[in-house]
């Protein structure tokens, strides 16, 4: 599943760029390269690394990318739509013959049956908020081999990695972060702040050993031309 230097990548949902950046520097100056998100206030940087910018949603059937792909990748994003199943059509159809679809999305697991009270309660209602306010699924990835095979992809394959709080410190800041821009609305759907406090706490020791996710990988390719 390697990665070929002249491809042409889309990377959907592509957050701060960093890996629309990676993807530039294999592919180097014959690749094409283009990033697609409909806030692109972080990726600014991108132009100066050979990246081609696109501020478009695309959950709108207007939007069609020109041209096709030899890879389109998308990473923690389907599960945060609604229409995940449409989008994931049209990612395909994006794709050259033979291309390569790869879609990574979290798969929840540990936080809502961990034995910390305080977490537990914090990582239930979180999941809980972001389902109700923005329809994420935190277990659609484990449908997606049979989503892809539905599609009539090609050469399916799934791996996984599950990082712990604890022996992980960029995936712990990674979850501060995230219960740190949704603590207002947890405190607003009902969740004490004592008990949010107390779960911070808990990730704060560099003794807690807690999972929140894991990043679920698939891939498949397109039929090739007979």
């Amino acid at each position: 599943m390697g990665l070929e230097a002249q491809w042409t990548c889309l990377d959907v949902g592509p957050g701060a760029g960093t890996l629309s950046e990676w993807l530039a520097s294999v592919a180097g100056s014959a690749g094409q390269i283009a990033a697609v998100d409909r806030d692109t206030r972080l990726l600014g940087h991108l132009a100066a690394k050979g990246v081609k910018v696109i501020e478009a949603d695309i959950t709108d059937p207007a939007f069609h990318p020109a041209g096709r792909f030899d890879l389109v990748h998308a990473r923690l994003v389907l599960m945060h739509l609604r229409d995940r199943e449409e989008v994931l059509r049209r990612l395909v159809s994006w794709l050259k013959p033979g291309g390569l679809l790869v879609v990574s999305d979290a798969l929840a697991v540990g936080g809502e049956t961990s034995p910390h009270e305080a977490y537990r309660r914090t990582m239930t209602a979180y999941w809980r908020l972001l389902a109700e306010t923005i329809g994420s699924d935190r277990h659609c990835v484990a449908h997606y081999p049979r989503m892809f095979t539905e599609l009539g992809l090609r050469d399916i394959g799934m791996d996984t990695h599950l990082p712990a709080v604890g022996l992980d410190t960029r995936f712990g800041r990674f979850l501060a972060l995230s219960l740190e821009q949704t603590r207002e609305r947890l405190m607003a759907a009902g969740l004490p702040a004592a008990v949010y406090n107390a779960a911070i706490q808990h990730l704060d020791n560099p003794m807690t050993r807690e999972m929140f996710f894991a990043m679920a990988t698939c891939w498949g390719r397109t039929p090739t031309v007979p």
